[in-house]
Parts: C-alpha cells; structure tokens; sequence
C-alpha cells in the first residue's frame, strides 16, 4: 500500500484506515445500517471523490427510497462529488449470474470516468446479498475478491461491504470473511483473522 495514500476518518468507526482499503462492515440490526452509509457516502462527496454504491434492492423503482436513506437527495445535494447507485441487479447480475469479470470491469469503469470527471478517487459500497450460498456463480468469490485487492492495491479506492449478521451462519460467514483483509466490528478496524491471500490458494505465501 502506498505510503501517500491518506487516510479516512468516519464518524462510524473509532479509527482511520487507509484509502485503498477492502474492508466489511459487519452489522447487527437495520438501524446500525441506516448509521453506516450515509457518513461513509457524505465524506467521499465532500473530498470530490465518486461514490459507487450497488443498493439492496432489486429494480430501479426502490432507488429514491434509497437515496433518501443514505441523505443524497438530488444526487449529492450540491456536494462536489459524484454519485452513481445501481441496483443489486445491474450491479451484479447483469446477465442473470454473478460474473467476476462483469464486476471487476464495472469497477474499473468506474473509477476510470471518476478520474476522467476531475475526481480526486472512488469509493465503492454494497449490500453483498450475492455472497450467499445457492446464488449463481456466487463460488467464484474468493477469486472475484481478489482480484478487487488488486484494483484497491492500484488505483485510490475504498471498497467497503456490508453484511448483515443475522443472514449467516457459522460455515456461510467463514466463506464471506475469508475474503476481507479487514473488518469493522462494534465501531473498531480488526485484521481479519479468517482472511486467506490470494497467494495461499496456490501453495505460497505473499511477498513483502
């Protein structure tokens, strides 16, 4: 990670982390949620950074609900960043299954036109309902999520997911956290102990 990257202070959490960061956010109830977004969505708008987020919802009708709940009336209230919200749909099914490389190019378009709009970075934020079991393609996340490591690695982003804790159970929340260098839990950045490198799928450990 690159020693020039700043580092992001949210009302949320108890401590800064680095932009350039794939971290989760583990939730308990609706309210928590609702607590979560809308700072995290104001302070990258206020840097002049674009904020990406793929919303919990299925279909284009549920998005000004959506809106209102993150605080974003008029896509952005006049602040100087730039806000683009998809649904879960066209954020990651857009062919009717999860495709990491549908994803991973949706995200580098995005922070390309971010860069080519004048914005200072990109931040990225999601409701990660497809990390289920059962949903198409959705085995594929270890890989897909690596590869997003790579993209925050290169480019200033901050990928943030959100989960709720009452959708796992013991096996399921393993899967999904073996994805995430860091997590936040009761307003605290942990390293995620359960996290598995790339590098350790093929036999290796990662350099230094």
């Amino acid at each position: 990670m690159s020693e020039e990257r700043r580092h992001i202070c949210l009302g949320f959490t108890d401590e800064r982390y680095p932009e350039g960061t794939h971290i989760c956010y583990l939730y308990s109830d609706d309210e928590e949620r609702r607590r979560i977004l809308p700072p995290f969505a104001r302070h990258a708008l206020l840097e002049h950074e674009c904020f990406n987020y793929v919303a919990d919802v299925p279909d284009a009708a549920g998005l000004p609900r959506v809106m209102d709940e993150l605080g974003l009336k008029q896509a952005g209230s006049g602040l100087p960043g730039r806000i683009d919200i998809a649904t879960v749909s066209e954020g990651y099914f857009p062919d009717g299954h999860f495709d990491p490389d549908a994803m991973l190019a949706r995200l580098r378009a995005a922070y390309e036109h971010c860069l080519a709009a004048g914005q200072a970075g990109a931040r990225f934020a999601g409701e990660m309902t497809w990390a289920l079991r059962g949903i198409p393609g959705a085995e594929r996340i270890i890989e897909c999520e690596s590869r997003i490591n790579d993209l925050v690695r290169e480019a200033p982003v901050t990928v943030m997911c959100q989960y709720d804790l009452r959708r796992f159970d013991g096996a399921m929340m393993f899967d999904v956290m073996s994805v995430h260098p860091l997590m936040i839990v009761g307003g605290h950045i942990l390293r995620n102990p359960f996290y598995l490198h790339p590098a350790a799928l093929h036999g290796h450990e990662p350099g230094r």
